[in-house]
């Protein structure tokens, strides 16, 4: 499916020559977002003078997100791209190096003041286990070493294959295409940092919005007094916004919860949150047996009643383990959808997600 799709990258590569049209007067800005979220606050920001085009579409999730031959179409007739950045959304450098010269593009990860939350290297914090695991890794192969020689037969497979190999794998760093395979099946590999980060609305309203509404300006220089505008508007709702989600939140017995998936330093960060654990650190990757008795046993103890689900992952794995402790589940979303009235702007998003954990910390469940 990748090299189709690459495939595909290419053949329209070829036939775009030149740079991304400049549109007529009194046309709108053609704003393209790698996820939802960025395209709310752009909408926001932007009002009549902005067109916004998502690439990730409802329902998706942006982690395991494939990008088709319609996306490069799309993100062809942009003015201005805006992406996560940090490896979250790395599909969409491909896209942008077989589309058109001329596109604007942001990376929000690179926004100055952000102090991005490192991310995490194991399911659900457990630092004694990850050290084991690293302390068996390291007598396995310090015995593999001892069984095999180690440094001696380690050298010379390299020299009998050397030639071969070093050649291939300048090839495919040359094209690029294994390497970009390799990102996408690994999609956190590259994250330095968590980028969920559009989770915290004075982090928005701080850092994102005054970086979003210097791109606007930049690529519209007409528009200055209207997205100055826009902003100060936007700048007072994030801050009635943040103390909605406080209210909300001080209704709760306990400040402790467990999410299906990664997703919420930040907004634990800023309301004073503790994560007791997570079950699906990278989508696709369940949890091993171990791990599963672990956060069952650290859910008892925290007294946790709901584990926090999302519309894009399959909730399967999290509605088994919570049946094992008594608990359930109760649907949060970190991306959104524009289908459903609940979700369908910035604002919307962050309330239902101050309601889903204020009823998960209650100990409710949908």
């Amino acid at each position: 499916m990748r090299r189709t799709v690459r495939l595909f990258l290419a053949i329209l590569a070829g036939c775009w020559i030149g740079a991304v049209a400049v549109p007529a007067s009194g046309e709108p800005l053609n704003v393209v977002t790698s996820v939802i979220p960025v395209a709310y606050i752009v909408e926001e920001l932007g009002g009549e003078r902005v067109e916004v085009h998502a690439l990730v579409p409802p329902g998706a999730s942006p982690h395991t997100f494939e990008p088709v031959p319609s996306d490069l179409r799309t993100l062809a007739g942009a003015r201005v791209f805006v992406a996560i950045g940090g490896g979250f959304d790395g599909w969409s450098d491909r896209l942008l190096g077989a589309a058109p010269k001329g596109i604007e593009a942001m990376h929000l990860i690179e926004a100055p003041n952000l102090n991005p939350v490192e991310g995490e290297d194991d399911h659900h914090g457990e630092e004694k286990a990850a050290k084991e695991e690293d302390h068996h890794g390291e007598e396995k192969a310090a015995k593999k070493e001892e069984d095999h020689h180690g440094e001696e037969k380690v050298a010379k497979k390299e020299e009998d294959h050397h030639g071969e190999e070093k050649a291939a794998k300048k090839e495919e760093d040359h094209h690029g295409e294994e390497k970009v395979a390799a990102k996408e099946e690994d999609h956190h590999g590259e994250e330095e940092f968590n980028p969920h980060f559009w989770l915290d609305p004075i982090r928005v309203r701080d850092v994102l919005v005054p970086v979003l509404v210097q791109g606007l300006m930049a690529a519209d220089p007409a528009g200055k007094d209207h997205y100055e505008k826009r902003r100060k508007d936007f700048h007072q709702r994030l801050t009635a916004l943040d103390q909605e989600i406080r209210t909300e939140l001080g209704k709760a017995k306990t400040r402790k919860y467990i999410a299906f998936h990664a997703a919420w330093p930040y907004f634990a960060e800023r309301y004073g949150l503790e994560k007791v654990a997570v079950v699906q650190e990278f989508g696709g990757e369940e949890p091993t047996p171990r791990e599963v008795a672990t956060l069952v046993r650290d859910a008892r103890a925290a007294g946790v009643g709901a584990i926090l689900v999302e519309p894009q992952l399959n909730p399967r794995v999290a509605q088994t383990i919570a049946a094992e402790f008594g608990a359930g589940t109760v649907v949060v979303d970190p991306v959104g959808d524009p289908g459903d009235p609940a979700r369908d702007s910035y604002e919307d998003l962050m309330r239902f997600n101050a309601r889903a954990f204020g009823q998960a910390l209650q100990g409710k469940r949908n």
